[in-house]
């Protein structure tokens, strides 16, 4: 005797099991038994794919960023001292925008087709590079609304990206996401008795950079409360109007400047 359609119906099965319950499917008889083991396999994978929730996409195509930048100065380091013979030398630009001049230069037609090529490499991990980040903003618009709205995309996802995970940044104090960027600081802290951090990602918020430095900490006590809650809310699935708190964030960096 086996479950009806077991074939179809294997995953909710096994979930029933797991969890102690009564499978609400009839026993029927059937004369080729189903693989089990194959079954098994099958329910593992389809556990994988529920398990890895799509906060954890996003914190494994962000972690290509900063791989990307270091491809795009390595390169940049190499290939910034041909401007002996090129003309083209780097300034204090955008290295992307520097790659693009190296096209069609004036040299002989070999080193101009080298140099070509390049350029067009180091111009495609740009190009990877803006993709993935469009790519991250869209979605932390959909699965972080409210911390995108308050703090901004990247800094909302750079939070989901140290925390590990969106469930575990909405049990955080607001005390631990005011840090959260800043370990090894926080570490030399509790070993050395160094001052602690006071701020960690937050500090990349819009404006935070202009602020006095005696200002700082408690404009990220601030910023760090209003996170931990636009996160909980995310966690939840719940919209709120962050507008007003955005106001309110962007008058308190004015008037701390």
């Amino acid at each position: 005797m086996v479950y009806e359609n077991i074939e179809e119906e294997f995953p909710r099965i096994f979930d029933t099991l797991r969890q102690g319950g009564t499978v609400d499917l009839k026993l029927v008889p059937k004369r080729d038994m189903p693989d089990l083991r194959e079954l098994l396999i099958k329910y593992g994978k389809y556990r994988v794919r529920q398990e890895f929730a799509e906060d954890q996409y996003i914190r494994k195509f962000y972690a290509l960023i900063p791989e990307l930048n270091k491809s795009l100065n390595l390169i940049l380091e190499k290939v910034s001292n041909f401007g002996l013979f090129t003309g083209i030398s780097y300034g204090n630009e955008d290295p992307c925008g520097y790659f693009r001049r190296l096209r069609d230069l004036d040299l002989p037609e070999d080193i101009a087709t080298e140099m070509n090529r390049i350029s067009d490499t180091a111009q495609a991990i740009c190009s990877l590079k803006g993709q993935t980040l469009e790519f991250l903003t869209d979605k932390a618009k959909i699965f972080m609304p409210n911390t995108s709205e308050l703090v901004g995309e990247e800094v909302a996802i750079d939070l989901l990206y140290h925390a590990g995970s969106l469930r575990n940044l909405a049990l955080m104090p607001a005390s631990s996401i005011q840090v959260l960027g800043a370990e090894k600081a926080l570490f030399k802290h509790i070993i050395s008795g160094s001052l602690p951090p006071k701020h960690g990602v937050i500090f990349r918020v819009k404006g935070m950079s202009s602020l006095r430095t005696k200002e700082r900490g408690k404009v990220s006590r601030y910023i760090a409360g209003k996170v931990a809650i636009a996160l909980r809310a995310d966690y939840l699935g719940t919209r709120i109007d962050m507008s007003k708190e955005q106001e309110h964030l962007q008058e308190l960096l004015k008037r701390k400047k």
